[in-house]
């Protein structure tokens, strides 16, 4: 899988979201109590950019409707089976490198 290098890990602090353009992807960034998550950054509901969203600990609400995300996962708080896809994520120099291949 290639990692793409789309950010600073200083741009991202704590309870922090940012979105960014992996390969041909926009994503959502999402800090977690220091730990960077990618989802795909449109909601399922209606494309709203979730990195638009109020991120409360691992849950992100989307800032359309309200339609609510675990970012560790992408699942649908209220219908798990429902998801964005999620990429995977490495940090090394404190630069944020997310996945352009296949999603995680």
């Amino acid at each position: 899988m290639d990692f793409e290098d789309v950010c600073a890990l200083e741009s991202i602090a704590p309870g922090t979201s940012r979105a960014v353009r992996a390969g041909d992807r926009d994503v959502a960034l999402f800090n977690v109590d220091g730990t960077v998550h990618a989802l795909d950054n449109a909601c399922r509901h209606s494309g709203a950019a979730l990195a638009g969203g109020k991120l409360c600990g691992r849950v992100v609400a989307c800032p359309a409707h309200g339609w609510k995300y675990d970012v560790t996962t992408g699942a649908l708080v209220v219908a798990p089976t429902l998801s964005v896809t999620r990429y995977p994520v490495r940090v090394a120099d404190g630069r944020v490198f997310v996945g352009t291949g296949n999603a995680a």
